[in-house]
């Protein structure tokens, strides 16, 4: 159910204010509803229950005090639209509901290969072999040997450093991953959820944000493409870019309310671009 609130202001009848609003698209199966609540004097109330019960409406009244609230629900065929007075009524069509929409945000933590740092990877693209810099490096450390013994990889400079976490059994190192869902509450009249794509898109940071009009307080959220500060260059593998990609999409229907709830999440991350499409 999508709640609308906003600041009382004076209906109709001087004497009480309304003080929130629901609507429900499907009314539990019996079609829209809307729900007022109001507050106000004893008898601004009672009279006011003269008008709601002309034109159908069900209501209920407590009187607590010197004041009064009152819970009006509207339906059958003329309904109340949120925006207009409480004397207009019409039927409402699809698109006039707004779906209730939240951002999470989320970190996981990847152990990535040593041999994935930039650094490394440089090194071993230039000998012109990273397969046998790899595997030099791994056996060397499995047999018990020193570098310099069995393999001229010992005369590099980041080689012997890797040489030597390997022998501290350090072969990878922890990796933060952001991952935002966005998760979406609206009416079945709407229309079900989307199919996801077998193979999702990744968009990239400025697409990201225009493609699903991420509101300020999230996109300001966002994190940036990690630059290395000493080479000043993007951080990411050879062959991949970083963006968001789709990696979770989930819904449900509450057939009773005939109510969906959507739930899309991306996570940032350098992805392939031979495998990807890119947005």
């Amino acid at each position: 159910m999508a709640t609308i609130h906003q600041a009382p202001e004076l209906s109709n009848f001087p004497g009480y204010i309304e003080v929130s609003r629901r609507f429900d698209q499907s009314g539990s199966g019996t079609g829209p509803v809307w729900t007022f609540e109001y507050r106000g004097t004893k008898q601004a109330i009672r009279n006011a229950t003269n008008f709601w019960s002309s034109v159908g409406a069900k209501y209920s009244v407590v009187e607590d005090g010197p004041y009064s609230s009152a819970s009006v629900i509207f339906s059958g065929p003329n309904y109340i639209d949120a925006g207009d007075p409480l004397g207009t009524s019409y039927i409402p069509v699809a698109g006039q509901e707004v779906p209730d929409i939240r951002y999470e945000f989320r970190t996981d933590y990847l152990d990535i290969s040593l041999f994935a740092l930039p650094a490394v990877a440089a090194e071993a693209e230039s000998i012109g072999d990273p397969a046998f810099y790899k595997k030099t490096l791994e056996e060397t450390v499995s047999n018990g040997l020193k570098l310099t013994e069995v393999s001229p990889l010992g005369n590099l400079p980041i080689a012997r450093k890797v040489f030597q976490k390997l022998c501290r059994g350090e072969d990878s190192f922890p990796v933060a991953r952001i991952s935002l869902s966005r998760v979406a509450t609206f009416s079945g009249t709407l229309g079900l959820p989307q199919v996801p794509q077998g193979i999702p898109p990744v968009y990239l940071p400025a697409s990201f944000v225009t493609s699903w009009a991420l509101p300020f307080s999230v996109y300001t959220m966002l994190p940036n493409v990690p630059i290395d500060p000493r080479t000043g260059k993007v951080m990411a593998p050879s062959g991949t870019a970083w963006g968001w990609k789709q990696t979770n999409y989930s819904s449900s229907l509450v057939v009773k309310t005939n109510m969906i709830e959507q739930n899309i999440s991306w996570t940032f991350a350098p992805y392939d671009t031979d495998i990807y499409p890119f947005i």
